[in-house]
């Protein structure tokens, strides 16, 4: 990553990455910066993350401030192309890049203030379980939903047998849908549940509480010990790799 930004102003071709509020979420936003990132330092391209002023932008932070332009100092570039995710939803891996997350994304102190919020009982040492049912299960308006169809696939059983083995350390419970985390939390007592609000940043009707606690959940499993996946979601991918720690699906 050094040798990229010391000679980023060197690079005569320039990639602007442009993510809109309905392009995504959290681990999306990351997920594919990171891979225009990638073609970037690989060819020698400048990158910039367009400000749209969406709610992932005041928490996720990129280290390097210079990446970000507004659309006035867009237009004032030269051999510039505009990148959006779509553009890279075929790349074979979405989550190989040449350098770690915490190398370009930061997050702003207002997530650490609000973990006392939802978490105040958040334990040193934890590891962290991360159910998504998918945004078919979201507890909210379905007329603001994107992907009406998205059910993920889970097992009960599997969560339990996690639960059981690991009933020595610290487990957090995180999930997309609170009937069901409080439904695990009714059996498995000792499971800790952040008090939350649930919401999809993607989404038009999520409020600036919903994002934050999101984001800050976010924070959170980026900071486990381990992940237990027990459903596909790039939220809890895209959180391990922050520190590389180990992810179990």
């Amino acid at each position: 990553m050094e040798n990229y930004i010391n000679n980023y102003k060197n690079f005569e071709k320039t990639f602007v990455y442009d993510f809109n509020l309905k392009n995504g979420g959290i681990g999306d936003f990351i997920k594919f910066f990171m891979l225009m990132l990638t073609h970037c330092m690989e060819n020698n391209i400048k990158i910039y993350h367009k400000i749209n002023n969406i709610e992932i932008e005041k928490y996720i932070k990129f280290k390097y401030d210079f990446m970000n332009i507004t659309i006035d100092d867009i237009e004032k570039l030269n051999n510039v192309t505009i990148q959006s995710p779509y553009n890279y939803y075929n790349n074979k891996d979405h989550y190989k890049y040449n350098v770690n997350l915490n190398e370009v994304f930061y997050f702003d102190n207002s997530i650490k203030s609000n973990v006392e919020k939802i978490l105040p009982s958040l334990p040193t040492n934890y590891i962290s379980i991360h159910l998504r049912l998918g945004d078919n299960f979201l507890e909210c308006d379905k007329k603001y939903v994107i992907s009406v169809n998205d059910v993920r696939k889970y097992s009960d059983e599997k969560i339990y047998k996690f639960i059981e083995n690991n009933s020595d350390n610290n487990i957090i419970l995180f999930c997309d849908n609170n009937a069901k985390k409080l439904q695990i939390k009714e059996k498995y007592k000792q499971i800790i549940i952040a008090n939350s609000e649930i919401g999809h940043t993607g989404h038009t009707n999520t409020t600036n509480t919903q994002a934050l606690d999101a984001i800050t959940e976010f924070y959170i499993l980026s900071n486990s010990q381990l992940i237990y996946a027990a459903s596909y979601s790039g939220f809890s991918k895209v959180a391990s790799q922050f520190k590389n720690i180990e992810y179990i699906t």
